[in-house]
């Protein structure tokens, strides 16, 4: 058996510093307690390549580790978690792996710390973490080998109930000293600086707010651009080396602060560097020595040399006005080499709560900071950026915001101005997947998630923007359900058909509009689905106000238009706030949709509401002829732990007379055999039940009680028909897996335990692929802690199974998986001796996977 992993989509945890990009174009970023790995500049789009796991609890922040002179390289990628430890992570080939665990803090790890600087050279390197324990801690971490570090705490800060929220390291202009900026919920910034260990020598006031991102940049003289004025005349008070602060609050202000080295040997007469005197810099030590605090907040700091001391003055350089929202996270543009020099550009870009992200520079006249660009999104109910980056060549930018997703822009503009456009984005759930399942004709994946989405992914052909050649990726093309209530089930009645169950006693029926029909053949290249389009509605749109998603037809496209040009319409915030516009509507995609297009123009018209249920939804499924629809809801009476019909046929969705009873608690599960000759139930009340389909087409109720089973000695999770129906496998928390099978022929009734399958876990998910070439029956199974498994059966020998192994566990999840759900993929080229299988999954780790299976004949 050989497994490859497909496709990964998971969402952004929401924390300010739960991102980073690296030098060489990698991002990562945490995922549920993962970290995920992400290249976003890639030609080919491919989304998430891999998540890193060993944390045990949220991954609130990330960084990558930088050594080298000029041109650095990433050496490491460090994350700090929940569980209050922090990670260092370490490419060892193709692979990452955990090389040390930063343990120690009491409390969850908020803020990572590591040295940006022109140099960063040595064998060690500097990190701190900040923790909701009220410590600092600093560590030097020094490489044993290829897979292990030996990394030490050389000290810890106690702050108090001045808790971290960010930290900045690097080392004062021309020295190898390093200094520290923290920022606080005291809303200063306190700077250490550090002899053998880190001392406190200021604190910065002015926010009037908590300091969420602190950048330090080293300034570089441009002497590209010596002989133009505008460098020297804006900068003539910077030297080369100067230290650049950058600090962003929930004061919605951006402040940037320079540290400067004092020339001590000057003449009394002469003027240091930033245009002070030397009696000038007198009057400013003794006022900072006895704790007055400056106008001008200028300061003197005084560290001790190898051999001598030297002083640096801490100026308030700048304050940029522009976000109407709190600023989450500050970037300073990545150093690059020009002409073979080292070169920052001054250029900051600051991503807030208030929906935009802009880009900060000097004014080449003035020197005075200007927002140079603005980017950032429109309409949605989302709440604006938890971060954003700048990519290592300064012409990208990566964000993302409170539903996990991401953003991407590029500039694509020239010497006479940017251009900057947005780009495909990787995304996915940012809570746990309940459930997903494949559309009857398996060509596109649905899930359902605590997020109060429903997603729908499908293959991508395109072509590598690089290399030209042909690929296919997978993305999230729509989303057709966007809810109040967390949603737990799915399943298709039809081929552009499904219902959905969530957290509330309604089960809701949607059908896929014209748009999505013609954008689904447009990006899988499969023009065979547009056979019956005609009849349905262009897209959806909700009302303001509204709670159901309303369809729009082609008839209703005109008035919209009509309306839209009338003054009287413009003036009603209703459809301003909608942002589904007749355009918008019958626009087909060419490419996968951005975070926008996603929110406000890829629903679902919805058809139906299916009352009878008296609490939240559990479980739904519906007969490959389309003829029913089962569901069953929370119980917390026997007489609620029933399954109801609604009819499907005719699209009258009315409920049968008598619901099937049989279980006294909550119905976990229901599933109809693949030629709906059976319905079967399983239960916490550890029983399944089969239901049998009634020939009589005139009687009341479809189906009725055929058999019942105490099956195991815990709960039931899952269960799952073969593909022929000659057997069902059932799975449980008692880290079980039974197969039943029909003992007589003759006897509908007759079914029996012919196999029990152990497990080291608790057994989540069980799902029998189709039978493939090989003629064998495969079983796989999800397990509470993330694993899947997968068995093989002869056809014909339900008795016996064989292990064909585990997937290789850093392709899983981390968590309880929620749902399995196979499908044959349709290739030409595979040889006879082997047959290529997809398995998606889900789990409350936030993501769908996506995985290769090839099984070989024996």
């Amino acid at each position: 058996m050989e497994v490859t992993q497909e496709y990964i989509s998971v969402g952004c945890n929401r924390l300010t510093q739960a991102l980073a990009w690296g030098a060489d174009g990698l991002a990562a970023f945490g995922a549920h307690h993962n970290v995920a790995l992400y290249y976003p500049m890639d030609s080919s789009r491919r989304g998430v390549i891999a998540t890193l796991q060993g944390h045990t609890a949220r991954v609130n922040c990330v960084n990558f580790i930088n050594r080298g002179r000029e041109d650095q390289k990433n050496v490491a990628i460090v994350s700090g978690s929940a569980d209050k430890t922090a990670r260092m992570w370490k490419r060892r080939g193709d692979e990452w792996i955990c090389s040390a665990v930063l343990e120690g803090h009491t409390g969850s790890v908020v803020t990572i710390g590591v040295v940006r600087a022109r140099n960063i050279v040595g064998d060690t390197d500097l990190i701190a973490t900040g923790s909701g324990d009220g410590t600092i801690k600093i560590w030097e971490r020094l490489e044993i080998d290829g897979s292990k570090d030996q990394v030490t705490c050389i000290q810890t800060i106690d702050v108090g109930k001045k808790y971290a929220q960010s930290i900045a390291i690097s080392y004062l202009p021309n020295t190898t000293v390093p200094i520290m900026a923290v920022g606080s919920t005291d809303n200063r910034i306190n700077i250490y600086v550090m002899s053998k260990q880190f001392t406190k020598v200021l604190s910065l006031q002015g926010h009037d707010n908590w300091v969420r991102s602190l950048d330090f940049a080293s300034f570089t003289k441009d002497e590209v651009n010596d002989n133009s004025t505008a460098n020297n005349s804006t900068h003539h008070h910077f030297q080369d080396g100067d230290l650049l602060l950058a600090s962003g609050s929930q004061d919605k202000y951006i402040r940037i602060w320079r540290i400067s080295s004092v020339d001590a040997t000057n003449d009394q007469t002469q003027e240091s560097s930033e245009g002070l005197t030397q009696d000038m810099l007198k009057s400013l030590e003794e006022m900072s020595k006895s704790g007055t605090q400056l106008s001008t907040k200028a300061h003197i700091i005084e560290v001790a040399m190898e051999a001598t001391k030297a002083k640096f003055s801490v100026i308030f350089e700048a304050l940029l006005l522009g976000h109407d929202d709190w600023v989450y996270t500050i970037n300073w543009q990545p150093a690059t080499l020009l002409n073979g020099k080292y070169h920052q550009p001054l250029a900051l870009l600051s991503a807030s709560t208030d929906k935009s992200m802009m880009i900060w520079k000097p004014d080449e006249t003035t020197g005075v900071w200007v927002n140079s660009t603005q980017v950032g999104e429109v309409g949605g109910n989302t709440i604006g950026f938890y971060g954003g980056l700048f990519g290592p060549d300064g012409r990208w930018i990566l964000a993302y915001g409170y539903n996990g997703a991401f953003h991407i822009w590029k500039n694509e503009g020239n010497d006479i101005g940017d251009r900057w456009v947005p780009q495909v984005p990787a995304s996915g759930h940012y809570a746990s997947v309940q459930d997903l399942t494949w559309d009857p004709t398996n060509e596109y994946l649905v899930s359902v998630s605590l997020d109060q989405t429903a997603r729908l992914f499908s293959s991508w052909k395109h072509t590598d923007n690089k290399t030209q050649e042909a690929v296919s990726t997978w993305h999230e093309i729509a989303r057709p359900q966007i809810h109040g209530y967390d949603a737990q089930c799915i399943a298709f009645s039809s081929k552009w058909t499904f219902v959905s169950g969530s957290d509330e006693k309604v089960l809701r029926v949607f059908d896929a509009p014209q748009t999505f029909v013609h954008s689904l053949a447009q990006l899988t290249g499969r023009n065979e689905v547009l056979e019956d389009e005609s009849s349905r509605p262009v897209g959806a749109n909700l009302p303001a106000l509204g709670l159901s998603n309303k369809a729009v037809f082609e008839g209703d496209i005109a008035s919209m238009v009509e309306a839209q040009e009338s003054e009287d319409y413009l003036s009603q915030q209703a459809f301003v706030s909608t942002g589904a516009t007749p355009t918008s509507l019958i626009e087909t995609m060419t490419q996968p949709p951005f975070e926008e297009h996603l929110l406000q123009h890829t629903l679902w018209p919805e058809v139906e509401k299916l009352f009878g249920h008296g609490y939240e939804l559990m479980c739904v499924d519906a007969s490959h002829d389309g003829k029913w629809v089962a569901s069953a809801c929370r119980a917390h009476t026997p007489d609620q732990a029933v399954v109801r019909l609604f009819n499907a046929q005719g699209k009258s969705w009315k409920q049968t007379p008598h619901p099937l009873v049989s279980h006294t608690l909550t119905v976990t599960k229901v599933l109809f055999s693949h030629n709906d000759q059976f319905l079967l139930s399983i239960s916490r009340d550890r029983l399944w039940s089969l239901f049998e389909k009634v020939e009589d087409p005139n009687a009341a109720d479809p189906y009725r009680l055929i058999a019942s089973n105490k099956a195991h000695a815990r709960i039931l999770w899952d269960c799952s028909w073969s593909a022929d129906d000659s057997m069902f496998a059932t799975g449980s928390r008692d880290k079980t897996i039974k197969i039943w099978a029909q003992k007589d022929a003759a006897n509908s009734a007759s079914w029996a335990a012919v196999a029990t399958i152990k497990l080291p876990e608790a057994v989540t998910a069980v799902e029998f692929a189709p039978i493939v070439g090989n003629k064998s029956n495969v079983l796989a199974a999800g397990l509470e802690d993330g694993r899947i498994f997968l068995f093989e059966s002869i056809v014909g020998a339900p008795e016996v199974w064989s292990p064909l192994g585990e997937i290789k566990r850093e392709l899983t999840h981390v968590g309880t998986v929620n749902g399995l759900s196979w499908r044959l993929v349709k290739i030409t080229d595979v040889g006879e001796s082997s047959n290529k299988l997809q398995l998606a999954s889900c789990g409350v780790d936030h993501s769908v996977r996506l995985f290769n299976i090839t099984i070989h004949s024996k």
